[in-house]
Order: C-alpha cells, then sequence, then structure tokens
C-alpha cells in the first residue's frame, strides 16, 4: 500500500457519498481508538492522529455552521 492508494481511497469515499453526515461519532470512535493505543504510539506518530482528529473535528464543526461542502474546487 502506498500513501497515494490511500488517499485516492478516502477521494473515492468522499466523491461516492461513503462519509458519514454526523461526524460526532465518527470523532468520538477515532478519540476512543487513539486513547486506547496512545502508549503505543511515539511523539511523532501521536502528532500526526492527532492533527487527524484536529480536522474531523473541524469538519463536524463545519457541517453544523453550514459551511461544508462537496465542492472540491
Amino acid at each position: 500500500m502506498t500513501p497515494g492508494k490511500v488517499l485516492s481511497m478516502f477521494e473515492r469515499q468522499y466523491l461516492e457519498g461513503k462519509t458519514p453526515v454526523d461526524l460526532e461519532p465518527t470523532c468520538a470512535s477515532f478519540a476512543s481508538w487513539l486513547a486506547a493505543t496512545w502508549e503505543q504510539l511515539d511523539g511523532e506518530q501521536r502528532t500526526l492522529l492527532l492533527t487527524v482528529g484536529a480536522a474531523l473535528w473541524r469538519e463536524g464543526y463545519d457541517l453544523r455552521a453550514g459551511a461544508a461542502t462537496k465542492d472540491l474546487w
């Protein structure tokens, strides 16, 4: 698996409308998984995953605020 392939999978999920409409449960599940895995991660991994979590949180916030769009450009 390559990073490009994973990005392509993310994009496909998004374009096919398979991303969750309600990001709160997704963010909560991610936070639970991260908390359970925390001690197994190094500092760089923790920082990266916290950034991913922050992006999920922001997207959920934007959806609640009505600012989210499927327009990629």
